[in-house]
């Protein structure tokens, strides 16, 4: 996407009814968050109140930024918070892209639930439970065959049981847009868990960047320990050399479990030692998970690196900043 001097706009609409004109005529500010991981995107609007009509929480709310001649279809946020402040007096509406409230449907995965899973792959569990509430599974391929262990879901939500799983193999579950999705983290993968385009991005093209380096909890190994049965005995699995050396609590009950889980915390740990922030014009074609190609900026900064997180500001001007780590 070419970064041109166009006026920036926007569409909205609530609940299928344009509602630009009169959101237009109040703004103050329209934020726009795309997470990677299993926060819920987020769309925060500020108006100048002149006793405006309440939109009803639960409202869905579709939204289109970019500039005049080229917006671009952000997704679906359903209402979930107003704040009313004064003075001088304003209105703020607050929406998620998949809040888990019973106007919502994904409000059933919080429900929390009591069963167990016999050994199953990844792509068996999470197109069991997205079957179950009437989405939609995308799995990425190099998770969908991974064989996990028995599992005992004991008063907990399908979500927090899928984030359970993803956590120990640093990847991501997160619902929106109709779908489930199970995808490494760090490792570029859109909602349909194809792979993302490369977005290239040069020194003129910035208004400000900065990288934090820090090596603080930057273990050198990963240490999981996993029950032997047969030996009636606790083995370790190591990943990574040296020291200091981070010990997982968990007792996992194979050595690929152990291992599996080791590995993750190690892939998050090595991608967290460098963060990297950039401020732009506008780019709504940027995505939570893209991969970056920064280039004549300095060492340090020039090279590879994912989205982790993007926000769209639109105030007199429309403005992007993007946080990203060192991909896996």
């Amino acid at each position: 996407m070419d970064v041109k001097p166009w006026r920036p706009t926007f569409v909205l609409q609530a609940d299928g009814s344009d509602i630009t004109a009169t959101i237009k005529q109040n703004l103050k500010s329209l934020t726009l968050t795309d997470e990677a991981g299993m926060s819920s995107d987020a769309l925060t609007i500020v108006l100048s109140d002149d006793d405006i009509a309440l939109p009803p929480t639960g409202a869905e709310l579709r939204l289109w930024l970019g500039y005049q001649g080229a917006v671009r279809y952000m997704g679906l946020y359903v209402v979930d918070e107003i704040i009313l402040s004064g003075p001088p007096d304003i209105m703020t509406i607050k929406a998620l892209a998949a809040p888990f409230k019973k106007s919502s449907t994904y409000a059933a995965l919080q429900d929390q639930k009591t069963r167990s899973w016999d050994p199953c792959t990844v792509e068996t569990l999470v197109k069991t439970i997205a079957k179950d509430h009437g989405l939609t599974a995308a799995v990425s391929t190099a998770l969908a065959g991974i064989t996990l262990d028995h599992i005992d879901q004991t008063n907990e939500s399908d979500m927090n049981l899928l984030t359970r799983v993803a956590r120990s193999m640093d990847a991501i579950a997160k619902a929106g847009g109709g779908r489930l999705i199970f995808v490494p983290q760090g490792e570029n993968s859109s909602v349909s868990g194809k792979s993302l385009p490369t977005v290239s991005l040069a020194r003129s093209e910035l208004d400000n960047w900065g990288v934090t380096i820090s090596d603080r909890g930057n273990y050198a190994q990963v240490v999981a320990v996993w029950r032997d049965k047969k030996a009636a005995e606790d083995k370790e699995v190591t990943i990574g050399e040296g020291t200091p050396s981070c010990r997982l609590r968990h007792i996992y009950p194979s050595e690929e479990a152990a291992t599996r889980a080791a590995k993750g915390r190690y892939k998050s740990i090595t991608r967290g030692t460098s963060k990297l922030s950039l401020t732009m014009s506008g780019r709504t074609d940027i995505l939570a998970e893209s991969p970056l190609e920064v280039s004549a900026v300095r060492t340090g900064v020039n090279g590879s690196w994912s989205v982790t997180r993007i926000t769209h500001t639109l105030n007199n001007k429309l403005t992007t900043t993007v946080e990203a780590e060192v991909p896996n």
